[in-house]
C-alpha cells in the first residue's frame, strides 16, 4: 500500500443494511488530488443504497476530491444485501495524484460479509410475558421504516404484512390495535432450525404518520440483516403492487428516523391483559405440521453442503479479484506511459512549428525592409534644361520623395510590430473592440453571432462520452459576456456579504452555489433596471471560450503554454488568484481556463444526444444537477480544455466554484 495513504474501515449491520465506514488519511505533507473510490463487489449479492456525506459520483465511482497533507476524509457506504446464506466480499480501489501529478492506486483490504437468512422452525407456544422477555434479552435489534405517501389503507396494509411475514414458519402471538384504528401492532415469534436462536418480529402501522415499520430482534447481527433484507424486500414489493393496484403506489421510501419500537405491547401486562382502549386478537394463523427430526437432519446436511459451496465460491472470487486488480494496475501503468510519451511528442511538435514560423516571419520581414531601403536610395530625376522654368513638376517630384520616405517608415514600423507580436495566437488584444461597463464596474466583451462545432472527439476527452457527440451549434444573436469572473468586490456590492474561502477584492468570488448565483443575478437586474443579466448557456460559454478556435485550448493543442493563460494545478499553489493576471483569448476574455469553475444555466446530461442546436440552455430533463465549465485552481491541464465539462448539485457551494455573467443585447 502507498505509504502516503492510509485506509481504515469497519462494518456494522444497520437497519437491514451493511454500513461500511471508511477513512482515507493523507500522511504526506503535500496535498493529494483527484481521490476516487471504486468499490468492487458482486452485483448479484450487493448493491449500494446510498452514502454519507454526499460526494460527487461519476461513472459509478465516488469522487472524494482533494485531501490536504496530514488530514483525512471519511465516508459511510450503505450496502443492501440482495441474497442470503452466501458470503459477500467488499473491496475498494483508491486512485489519486500526488503533488507532482503522478497517478497512484491502492486497494483497501477486502472485507468479507456473511449475510444469513435464518431457516425458522416454531414449535413453542409463547405468551406476552415471554415475548417481552425475549425483546429485552436479544442483543441484536433493528428495523426498516417505510413512508407510504399514496394508497394508504391501514386494514389492507395489515393484511399484506401478515401475508408476507407468515410465509415464514413463525408463530403469530398477538395483534394489538387502538379502538380508533390509527395504530396496529402484529407480533410474531420464531426459532432458527440449526442454531436454535430466538427471533421476534413486529409489524407496526400508523395511519397518523402513514408509516409502516418492520422490526426484528435476534441473537446475531448476520441473521438480523438477512431477515430484514429478505422480509423487508418482499414487504416493500407487496405494498407497491398490492396496496392500491399495480403501479399506483409511489414514493415508498426508507425513512431514516427510527420510531418507537414498541408502544401498545408495553401497555399490556405480563399475562396479556391490555387497557380497554386496545383491542386484542389472539393467534389466528394455522401453521403447517411441524418438521420431523429426519427432515431437520436433512436440512442440516443441506446447510453443510451450502457452506462448502460458499467457501469454494469465495476462494474463486478472491482469485478473480486479485487478477482483476493486477490487470488494472498494468493498464494504468501503460496509460500513464502513453500519456507521458504523447506529451513529449506534442512539445516537440510545438517547438518545431514555432521555430519554422519565426524563421519564415524573419525572412519575410527582411525582404520588406530591403525593398523599402532600396526605394529610399533611388535619387529623384533632375529636370531637363528645356523645362527648367516649369516649377510644378519639381514640386511633384519632391512630393513623391516625401511620400516614399513616409511609406518606408510606416512599413518598417508595421514589420517591427509584426515581429514583436506573438505568432501562435498568444495576443493580449481583443479582435472585437466592442465593450460594455455597467454601474458597478463589471466589464463585458461583445461576443459576435456565429456557429461552431461543440464538444470534442473521443480521442481528446480523457473519460469518454460526456463531451460528445460533436455537433453544430448556431449562435444567432450576439451578446455581452463578462470579461472576468465575478469578483468578491462586485459580489459584496450586490449581495452585501462575502462567502469566499480565499478572501480578496480582486479574487473571483467562490463558495457560491448555482442557486446563490441566481439570487445575485436577480438583484443585479434590479440594480441595473434591466432584465438582461443571466448565466450563459453551456453552448454560449464554450463558443465564447473557443473564440473561433477548434483546438483543445483557445491558444492551441499543447499543454506546455497553459500556465501563460490559466491558474491551474501546475502553478496555482492550490489557491485562487486575482482576475485578469493571465493572457486572454482572442475575443478578450480572461480566465476561461482555470482559477475557478464557472456555473452555466443548463441541467447536466451525460452526453449531447438531444442537445439544443441554437445555443439555448438545455433545461429539460429530470436531473437537478447543473453544468460547470472551465476547470479550476486544482484541476489538471486536461480538465481546463475548452470542451471539458463537469457537474454539481445546484445547492452545493465549493471553494473552487464561481461564475461569470452574460448580458443580453
Amino acid at each position: 500500500m502507498d505509504s502516503q495513504i492510509e485506509i481504515k474501515r469497519e462494518t456494522e449491520f444497520y437497519q437491514g443494511f451493511i454500513r461500511l465506514k471508511m477513512s482515507v488519511s493523507n500522511k504526506s505533507p503535500s496535498v493529494i488530488t483527484d481521490v476516487t473510490l471504486d468499490f468492487l463487489f458482486e452485483d448479484d449479492l450487493l448493491r449500494i443504497d446510498r452514502y454519507e456525506p454526499h460526494y460527487e459520483k461519476r461513472n459509478g465511482k465516488i469522487l472524494l476530491g482533494n485531501i490536504n497533507g496530514g488530514t483525512s476524509k471519511s465516508i459511510a457506504v450503505y450496502f443492501d444485501p440482495l441474497m442470503c446464506s452466501r458470503g459477500a466480499e467488499i473491496n475498494c480501489q483508491l486512485t489519486s495524484r500526488d503533488a507532482r501529478g503522478k497517478l497512484s492506486s491502492v486497494f483497501m483490504e477486502p472485507k468479507l460479509i456473511s449475510v444469513v437468512c435464518p431457516i425458522i422452525k416454531t414449535d413453542l407456544d409463547i405468551n406476552v410475558g415471554r415475548l417481552k422477555e425475549f425483546i429485552e434479552k436479544l442483543p441484536s435489534k433493528d428495523s426498516k421504516v417505510y413512508e407510504i405517501q399514496h394508497g394508504f389503507d391501514i386494514e389492507k396494509l395489515a393484511s399484506i404484512a401478515q401475508e408476507v411475514v407468515e410465509k415464514h414458519d413463525v408463530r403469530h402471538v398477538r395483534t394489538l390495535k387502538t379502538k380508533d384504528g390509527r395504530g396496529w401492532e402484529i407480533w410474531y415469534y420464531g426459532k432458527t432450525k440449526v442454531t436454535k436462536a430466538d427471533i421476534v418480529i413486529k409489524v407496526y402501522i400508523s395511519s397518523e404518520k402513514q408509516l409502516l415499520e418492520l422490526f426484528a430482534a435476534t441473537e446475531t447481527a448476520e441473521a438480523l440483516t438477512g431477515l430484514l433484507a429478505e422480509v423487508g424486500r418482499s414487504l416493500k414489493h407487496s405494498i407497491e403492487f398490492k396496496a392500491s393496484g399495480k403501479g399506483n403506489v409511489i414514493n415508498v421510501t426508507i425513512n431514516n428516523s427510527v420510531i418507537q419500537r414498541s408502544n401498545l405491547l408495553d401497555l399490556c401486562s405480563m399475562d396479556g391483559t391490555c387497557p380497554v382502549n386496545i383491542l386484542v386478537e389472539d393467534s389466528v394463523i394455522q401453521h403447517s405440521t411441524l418438521i420431523s427430526e429426519k427432515e431437520e437432519a436433512g436440512e442440516e446436511e443441506k446447510s453443510r453442503r451450502e457452506r462448502e459451496e460458499q467457501e469454494s465460491l469465495l476462494r474463486q472470487q478472491e482469485e478473480a479479484h486479485l487478477k482483476k486488480a493486477e490487470d488494472e494496475k498494468c493498464r494504468q501503468r501503460e496509460e500513464v506511459e502513453r500519456k507521458d510519451k504523447q506529451e513529449v511528442e506534442l512539445k516537440k511538435q510545438d517547438e518545431t512549428e514555432r521555430k519554422k514560423l519565426e524563421e519564415a516571419t524573419k525572412t519575410q520581414a527582411s525582404k520588406h525592409i530591403t525593398k523599402s531601403s532600396a526605394q529610399q536610395k533611388v535619387p529623384p530625376k533632375k529636370p531637363s534644361s528645356s523645362s527648367s522654368s516649369t516649377k510644378p513638376k519639381s514640386s511633384s517630384g519632391k512630393g513623391i520623395l516625401v511620400f516614399s520616405l513616409i511609406f518606408g517608415v510606416l512599413l518598417i514600423g508595421i514589420v517591427a510590430m509584426f515581429l514583436g507580436s506573438n505568432t501562435d495566437s498568444e495576443t493580449a488584444s481583443s479582435q472585437n473592440s466592442d465593450t460594455y461597463t455597467n454601474t458597478i464596474d463589471m466589464e463585458f466583451v461583445k461576443i459576435p453571432a456565429g456557429e461552431f462545432m461543440m464538444g470534442s472527439p473521443l480521442g481528446e476527452e480523457p473519460r469518454g462520452g460526456n463531451e460528445g457527440p460533436v455537433h453544430k451549434v448556431t449562435i444567432e444573436d450576439s451578446y455581452y459576456l463578462g470579461k472576468f469572473e465575478v469578483t468578491q468586490e462586485q459580489w459584496r456590492e450586490v449581495m452585501g456579504n462575502n462567502p469566499s474561502y480565499n478572501v480578496g477584492d480582486d479574487l473571483p468570488v467562490e463558495q457560491v452555489s448555482w442557486e446563490d448565483a441566481q439570487e445575485f443575478l436577480e438583484k443585479l437586474n434590479g440594480i441595473e433596471g434591466k432584465n438582461k443579466y443571466r448565466l450563459p448557456s453551456e453552448a454560449e460559454w464554450e463558443y465564447a471560450c473557443r473564440a473561433g478556435t477548434t483546438t483543445r485550448y483557445y491558444f492551441g493543442d499543447g499543454e506546455s503554454k497553459l500556465g501563460d493563460y490559466a491558474w491551474y494545478y501546475g502553478n496555482s499553489g492550490i489557491k485562487t488568484h486575482p482576475v485578469g493576471q493571465k493572457k486572454p483569448n482572442l475575443w478578450g476574455l480572461y480566465g476561461m481556463h482555470g482559477n475557478v469553475w464557472e456555473w452555466c444555466q443548463d441541467r447536466y446530461h451525460s452526453n449531447y444526444n438531444g442537445a439544443p442546436s441554437d445555443g439555448s440552455a438545455w433545461e429539460s430533463g429530470s436531473s437537478s444537477i447543473r453544468v460547470q465549465r472551465g476547470g479550476c485552481l486544482s484541476s489538471f491541464a486536461r480538465d481546463c480544455r475548452s470542451a471539458n465539462r463537469s457537474d454539481q448539485e445546484p445547492g452545493s457551494p465549493n471553494a473552487n466554484l464561481g461564475f461569470r455573467v452574460l448580458r443580453e443585447i
